[in-house]
């Protein structure tokens, strides 16, 4: 068994110390998965394709081996792109998951000239377990979003997508649930949900970047899903345009971290059922209420959706305001949690978790978590909640109760009088009084007013003992201010 410290140490060792360079892009977490995928199979010992595929769900010819095609000529830029050509023919599945900038790959150096190829030759990971390996490149990853140059800025951080998790596991009442991440990304946060839940899970997931989508694939593969299941369950497109997807399929659960981004809010969208009820559609500037909308049009009539939103989502007017007057006279917002800073990406900025249900929902949960935050967590890079924090909002999520200046349970009407504005502090009173010690405040004040007497009489002294024009005059100001 592999210490998470141990795990951890070398996620930041191949971090900061091989040149894992992020403006590789995808290129550097292909050799790292090609590594442990490698290494998973060398431990096995498979007598032929046909074993290596029952047993991990793929195969990698031995000749092709990570320290096979490691050891051949440096100078050879095709030496990679030809192994990862031979990766794509003997598992068709997985025909596109290896298929970068591969010219690139002897350039990923750090200050001692030593590349991640020579790092990666020095590693052993035939020891570890599917879960360690995949500890290894999740902390990889958080240790990426993490970074100010972060490569996957829309990836929520692991605090976020365990919040997200448990909240959404709270919903489950079935035995097998359909999850689908529009926006999966890196496909941290549909792994993250799977880990939670105790149900029998279906994982889906659609990606706009052919980089990030590759990215995704790996992942999956070294968290132990199948291949068929990859191919099959995941695809590349632009979720806000439906392209992929039937307009009929629908899951039971729908995680999702929009990015903050623009769109191509065409008017003819407005012929597509799942703006033409509301008759408008979300602001070019701002794709939030796009990614919503198109959500709940594939939510099943007994799900539920979770969507990271900027708090500015919850007030603009507008488009945006009649969008959210839509959603709230359908009675399809079930919550809104107001988060701390950091929630989104260590970004120095506050973010909302908006909970959504097809079935009517009589009353809206507030809650107020915005003061929960870690002191420092945008800067430090950690946890953005305190534990007790993260605690309060499930508590008080899964027993919809209210707590005095954190949470309320708010009727449509009020809502109504508000002009539709969900801004949390219309409907929850954050204001704390604060209490005066008179008498300490005073004995405060009488100490201080010593001090300065003290000090007032030195300088008048020092003041003499120099007896100059400007000296006296000196001597005299203070004596007035006296």
């Amino acid at each position: 068994m592999i210490s998470e410290e141990r795990l951890d140490q070398i996620s930041k060792d191949l971090l900061e110390s091989s040149g894992f360079a992020f403006e590789n892009r995808s290129t550097a977490f292909e050799l790292l998965a090609y590594k442990i995928l490698s290494d998973r199979q060398r431990a096995i010992k498979p007598v032929d394709e046909n074993e290596s595929k029952d047993k991990i769900g793929y195969y990698i010819e031995p000749n092709y081996s990570f320290e096979k095609v490691a050891q051949r000529d440096r100078r050879n830029s095709e030496k990679w792109y030809e192994a990862f050509q031979k990766f794509a023919v003997s598992n068709p599945l997985l025909l596109d998951m290896f298929t970068s900038e591969y010219q690139h790959l002897g350039e990923i150096k750090d200050k001692s000239d030593k590349s991640l190829e020579d790092y990666l030759t020095t590693c052993d990971f035939t020891g570890f377990s599917v879960n360690e390996s995949s500890f290894l490149f999740d902390e990889l990853l958080e240790n990426c979003y993490s970074d100010r140059r972060k490569m996957y800025s829309c990836d929520a951080p692991k605090q976020m997508r365990e919040l997200i998790a448990e909240i959404l596991n709270i919903e489950v009442k079935k035995e097998k649930v359909s999850i689908f991440d529009p926006v999966a990304m890196s496909g941290s946060l549909l792994l993250t949900l799977k880990e939670k839940f105790p149900s029998n899970v279906g994982l889906y997931g659609e990606e706009l970047s052919s980089d990030i989508f590759r990215l995704s694939k790996m992942n999956m593969l070294i968290h132990g899903i199948d291949a068929q299941t990859i191919h099959d369950n995941f695809v590349r497109g632009d979720f806000l345009k439906d392209e992929e997807l039937d307009a009929n399929s629908k899951f039971d659960i729908i995680p999702m971290t929009p990015p903050f981004s623009s769109w191509d809010a065409n008017p003819e969208l407005l012929n597509d059922p799942c703006f033409s009820e509301v008759g408008v559609l979300p602001p070019k500037s701002k794709a939030d209420y796009a990614y919503v909308l198109r959500g709940l049009q594939h939510l099943s009539e007994d799900g539920t959706m979770a969507v990271t939103l900027p708090t500015g989502a919850l007030f603009r007017s507008a488009a945006e305001g009649e969008i959210r007057k839509y959603l709230l006279e359908k009675q399809n917002i079930h919550a809104v949690i107001s988060l701390p800073q950091g929630a989104r990406n260590y970004m120095a900025i506050y973010t909302v978790l908006l909970i959504f249900k097809k079935k009517k929902t009589d009353k809206i949960l507030f809650i107020d978590a915005s003061r929960d935050g870690v002191k420092n967590a945008t800067r430090l890079k950690k946890n953005f909640l305190t534990e007790e924090g993260f605690a309060k909002i499930l508590n008080t999520y899964c027993n919809r109760e209210e707590v005095d200046r954190y949470s309320r349970l708010v009727s449509l009407d009020e809502i109504r009088e508000n002009d539709y504005n969900l801004n949390i502090p219309r409907y929850i009173d954050t204001f704390s009084e604060k209490k005066i010690d008179v008498e300490a405040t005073m004995s405060s004040l009488s100490a201080k007013q010593k001090v300065i007497e003290t000090s007032k009489k030195e300088m008048i002294e020092l003041l003499r003992k120099l007896d100059t024009p400007e000296a006296h005059q000196a001597i005299k100001a203070v004596s007035i201010s006296e």
